[in-house]
């Protein structure tokens, strides 16, 4: 059955909300809110010595604009996603401190929502931190400041 021969046996009401349901779900198509990925993440913290060996029981405090978790590693914490950096410290007695800015990365469904919704996808993602990503796996040296972004080791 063709678009045209079904569209005309469909009565005008039903019509209207066939048409509503086609928009909507091209508009929500990218959209991170209702793709399932959400505005949390799970990420990885391990901490190594200064000769790169593992080092346990690290006390690390993450921190962004949504909140602040702490774990001791090695760890996986849950972090709300947002579009500001999220701030890493890890102290251990006898080690020096390890810093690190993890660079908060926006993700491609992003575009998509600006390209087919209009724009009002990426303004609710955005809203909620859904449209962007951190690293999963964050990697600490003690005694060192560092950078993490997607794709750096």
């Amino acid at each position: 059955m063709t678009l045209q021969l079904f569209l005309t046996k469909v009565p005008k009401m039903n019509k209207t909300l066939l048409v509503a349901m086609v928009t909507i779900s091209a508009f929500a198509s990218g959209c991170s809110t209702l793709t399932g990925e959400g505005t949390s993440q799970n990420l990885s913290v391990m901490t190594y010595t200064t000769e790169n060996k593992d080092l346990t029981g690290a006390s690390c405090e993450l921190k962004n604009d949504e909140g602040t978790w702490t774990a001791v590693t090695p760890a996986t914490v849950m972090v709300r996603r947002s579009n500001k950096d999220l701030m890493v410290k890890c102290i251990k007695s006898g080690f020096a401190d390890a810093r690190a800015n993890v660079v908060s990365k926006t993700k491609a469904n992003m575009w998509g929502n600006i390209i087919v919704g209009g724009g009002i996808g990426a303004i609710i993602d955005h809203s909620n931190g859904s449209a962007y990503q951190y690293p999963p796996t964050l990697k600490l040296t003690m005694g060192q400041d560092s950078t993490i972004q997607e794709g750096s080791k």
